[in-house]
């Protein structure tokens, strides 16, 4: 992964990225971020539920059914799915700002979420959620990377991190844990691809590579939804959720 650089007003212009860039005062990662979560509709997507088809597993095991997924900008998620083989739960919630959260099995047990593996984005199948939350925060490291090739393609390439008062292993390694890649369409100016890592319950100094991808955009009701969303662990496609209807939810219209 390239080297992060703090871009002043002259860095930024070197890079040269795209044209809605230009007019930026001053032009630092998180004024880059708004106008892509306004292009987005984000004013518009407090909350946003999606129903759909899902396809679970790898290629030489495959279990299919629906699901039902909630996102909203107060730090809440739902994904649930009802596969041939069974059903699976993940909530994730956040209070006074502290997340929590637990996956509950097709018997109904209830499994709590270690909290190394809750630093990033709750809303990781939801990314104008995802974006607004990155943009409102008052406590994350957002940096500009550059354009990058990933996927055969050059994207804009942004980090976010948690930032921890402190200093030394612990604060470094909560960094690590909270860290998102965010890679952006230029032409589009939409996340392609969310970036980060899970742990071992047991072992947080142990990182699992997770990539999200998101394709076949559609605009409801004035937001852009992804509605081909596919989840990579290790590489490996594990998760492919095709949305069929998506419902948005702005202030005015929900007590979230």
């Amino acid at each position: 992964m390239p080297r992060a650089r703090s871009l002043s007003i002259y860095g930024l212009l070197s890079f040269a990225i795209t044209s809605w860039l230009i007019g930026q005062q001053p032009a630092v990662p998180i004024s880059i971020l708004t106008p892509v979560l306004t292009s987005m509709g984000g004013a518009n997507s407090q909350v946003i539920s999606l129903t759909g088809t899902a396809e679970s597993g790898t290629e030489s095991n495959t279990d299919t059914g629906s699901f039902t997924g909630s996102c909203s900008t107060a730090g809440t998620s739902q994904l649930n799915l009802q596969l041939a083989g069974g059903s699976l739960t993940e909530n994730r919630q956040n209070t006074n700002g502290t997340p929590s959260g637990h996956w509950v099995d097709s018997s109904g047990a209830q499994h709590a979420m270690v909290q190394h593996n809750l630093y990033t984005s709750s809303s990781w199948f939801c990314p104008v959620i995802a974006l607004s939350q990155l943009v409102s925060s008052t406590n994350l490291n957002i940096q500009f990377i550059g354009e990058e090739q990933k996927d055969d393609a050059m994207l804009e390439h942004f980090t976010s991190t948690a930032v921890q008062p402190g200093t030394g292993a612990p604060y470094t390694l909560a960094a690590h844990l909270s860290q998102v890649d965010i890679f952006l369409n230029p032409q589009t100016q939409m996340p392609v691809f969310f970036d980060f890592t899970i742990h071992p319950d047991n072992d947080a100094g142990t990182d699992i590579p997770v990539e999200i991808r998101f394709t076949n955009y559609t605009k409801v009701e004035g937001v852009w939804i992804p509605f081909t969303i596919q989840k990579y662990i290790n590489s490996t496609l594990v998760l492919t959720l095709q949305v069929q209807s998506a419902v948005v939810g702005s202030a005015t219209s929900t007590n979230q």
